[in-house]
Order: structure tokens, then C-alpha cells, then sequence
């Protein structure tokens, strides 16, 4: 049902053109590209089999209620459907997207002129998500962390602040009482990632509150 209304969304509101330009990219990640050709020219689409992660975040906000929230999105990829299906929410949650890629940015255009209502409960940041700091950024009650470890590269370490660490770090302050940060089991860098949580949790930082299929859901410890 996600994958069919979104592919009829796309049709009608995102140019042909820029469909056509995006059909032959293959979605990479900085690793084996770098980041400047990340940013120009990859474009992740809707694979529910390849990458569930963003599937199975909706299906995890409806099925624990979570509406009227705000939440941090690490990596929309050009389909947006977390952003677009919680339109369709009873009471949507304030929802903050970030990518890397500008073709997914782009589309996110080309969504938001189309229908502007989309922009009042979904934004999307174009930016290297490492550039952030504490005070660019809000308090959220949910985090998803489903790319963590994917896009930090050592030699880009002068051009912002933060690595995978401290970048973990950084939401779990932004957390409000009660929030959760969501990581996902199936990134290709799930053992980085697990290494790292693992310290988090062995410093009694945080603690594993739930599992919902792929995905694992962690609170601060407070």
C-alpha cells in the first residue's frame, strides 16, 4: 500500500525530467565514492527489500501511536516516504529529514511545490549531517540513527564537527525526557555501529527499550 500510493505520489508531482535523470543512479555511499560525488549525483529509491528501515519506521509510529512528536530523520532518501506517510497522520509528528545527496533534495523540492502543505510538518535539511551542532539543533522526541557510521569520512574531519561518537552523543542530550533513538540492524555498517552503542550502553548512557523487526529503540538512561 506504501510502495503503490508513493509511486503514484511520484508521478504526479515530481517532474518527468528529473525521474528520467535519477533512473540510472545507483545508490552508493560516500566510502566508495567520496562525499562530493555522494552529494552530487547519489539517489537512494524505495526498496523495501534492499532497505527496510524507513518501512518499518511508519509501520513502528503507527503501531506505538506516536503522533504530535518531533522527530529527527537521518537520511530521507529520495522516496521521503517517512515525511509523506506521516501526512496522512490523525495528528502528524514534527518531522526534521537531513541528506547528504542532492538529487534527494531536489525531489523533496519538487514535493514541497507541488503540495506546500507538505513543508508544515516535514523539512528537510541538504547537509552533511556531521556538520551539526548542539546549538543548530532543537530537542526531539524520537531519533533515528539508521545511518550511523555510513557517511563519516576521517579526511573530511577539518570540515566538521562531529564523528560517530560524538555524533551519537550529540542527540542523546538532544533527547527530551522519555525519547527514544531508533537504529537499524541491516546497515551495512551494523558491527561500527553496534560497537559503539555497546560502549554507550556499557557506560550506562542508554539502554535498549524495544525491537521492532529490523529496527532496535534505545532511551537515555536518566
Amino acid at each position: 500500500m506504501i510502495a503503490a500510493s508513493f509511486k503514484l505520489l511520484v508521478r504526479n508531482t515530481v517532474p518527468r525530467k528529473l525521474i528520467d535523470a535519477v533512473k540510472d543512479i545507483r545508490p552508493s555511499l560516500p566510502h566508495n565514492v567520496g562525499i562530493s560525488y555522494y552529494q552530487k549525483a547519489s539517489f537512494w529509491k524505495l526498496d523495501k527489500d534492499r532497505c527496510p528501515c524507513n518501512f518499518e519506521f511508519v509501520e513502528y509510529l503507527k503501531r506505538s501511536q506516536t503522533e504530535g512528536k518531533t522527530i529527527f530523520h537521518f537520511g530521507t532518501g529520495g522516496h521521503h516516504i517517512v515525511g509523506l506517510e506521516n501526512q496522512e497522520f490523525t495528528v502528524p509528528n514534527e518531522v526534521i529529514g537531513i541528506t547528504a545527496s542532492a538529487p534527494e533534495y531536489q525531489t523533496y523540492i519538487q514535493f514541497v511545490l507541488k503540495d506546500r502543505a507538505l513543508s508544515k510538518y516535514y523539512k528537510v535539511l541538504f547537509v552533511d549531517i556531521y556538520t551539526l551542532a548542539a546549538n543548530t539543533l532543537p530537542t526531539f522526541d524520537v531519533v533515528t540513527l539508521f545511518h550511523l557510521c555510513e557517511f563519516y569520512l576521517p579526511d573530511n574531519a577539518p570540515s566538521v564537527h562531529q564523528n560517530d561518537q560524538s555524533l551519537l552523543q550529540l542527540f542523546l542530550d538532544k533527547l527530551k525526557p522519555g525519547g527514544k533513538i531508533v537504529f537499524y540492524t541491516g546497515s551495512w555498517t551494523g558491527k561500527q555501529t553496534q560497537a559503539i552503542v555497546q560502549a554507550f550502553e556499557s557506560a550506562g548512557k542508554i539502554k535498549q527499550v524495544e525491537a521492532y523487526k529490523t529496527l532496535l529503540v534505545y532511551a537515555k538512561n536518566e
